[in-house]
């Protein structure tokens, strides 16, 4: 089995790749737009291409069989137009659980129109759609432990919505799933941990596991959607409108499919694992 693995530099496909390389029976292609990056990835075949110059990334799946991306979906168009006309067996995409947000955004946009494209797609696909992603000592934990380290009485708007945050091990185990399990292609598989928490939960959860002082201070929902609000109506923050107003929605999932179809039991939330 030939994997190809776009974004294969980054956090996610790192971790993908150490789950490969486990694997007897798989040999990796490891696919990235920074030629340093590539050479320090070992016992892996490498090739350099940036996802928005189709020429390189034509030429980088030329002979692909399976594809897997790691990166973010808005770039699934150019992947399936880059494909060649034969031999690609299963394409395996990330998403994210962003599209379920009331909250108009780009991001959510991207990954709506992702699932179309792999829907009308004739190549068996498995699309994956994760929520907030911890692990590997940076992204959500490592953030929110500096801004405990920088501020510890800490503003907490939207301190009670629920997130479910998964480890980026157990999304690279979802990931080698989808290749692997026929049953895992169709809809698309919401991926999360095991359990919803309300926010606050975890940013003290954070702050405990780094030995942090924090006091939290909860700011109401109605300040919060006038300074969504205001900000809106101000040019240059128009673009975190959007993110004030998600920090009210409740990110809590249905794991059932990632269960069924992946196999995957993912660990309870553990920041001291970032």
């Amino acid at each position: 089995m030939r994997v190809t693995v776009l974004a294969a530099t980054g956090r996610l496909g790192q971790a993908l790749l150490r789950r490969l390389q486990a694997e007897s029976d798989i040999t990796v292609i490891a696919v990235g737009r920074d030629a340093a990056k590539l050479t320090a990835l070992p016992g892996v075949e490498t090739r350099a291409a940036d996802l928005d110059d189709p020429t390189a990334l034509k030429a980088a799946l030329a002979d692909a069989q399976i594809v897997v991306s790691c990166t973010n979906a808005r770039f699934v168009p150019a992947i399936l137009a880059a494909l060649p006309p034969s031999g690609v067996e299963r394409l395996v995409m990330m998403g994210s659980t962003r599209c379920f947000s009331k909250v108009p955004d780009a991001t959510a946009t991207a990954v709506r129109a992702a699932e179309a494209a792999l829907a009308a797609c004739p190549i068996s696909s498995v699309f994956l759609l994760a929520t907030l992603i911890y692990g590997s000592g940076a992204g959500v934990v490592e953030g929110l432990a500096e801004a405990i380290r920088r501020f510890p009485l800490l503003p907490l708007p939207g301190g009670a919505a629920l997130v479910q945050p998964i480890h980026i091990d157990d999304v690279a185990a979802c990931l080698v799933a989808a290749i692997k399990r026929p049953e895992a292609a169709g809809s698309p598989i919401v991926i999360a941990g095991p359990r919803a928490m309300p926010y606050r939960e975890l940013v003290r959860a954070v702050a405990m596991a780094r030995g942090l002082r924090l006091v939290l201070l909860p700011v109401p929902s109605a300040a919060v959607r006038l300074a969504a609000w205001g900000a809106s109506r101000i040019g240059p923050l128009r673009g975190i409108a959007g993110s004030v107003l998600r920090l009210l929605e409740d990110k809590a999932f249905d794991v059932s499919d990632m269960h069924r179809s992946l196999g995957i039991e993912p660990r309870a939330f553990m920041p001291e694992l970032n």
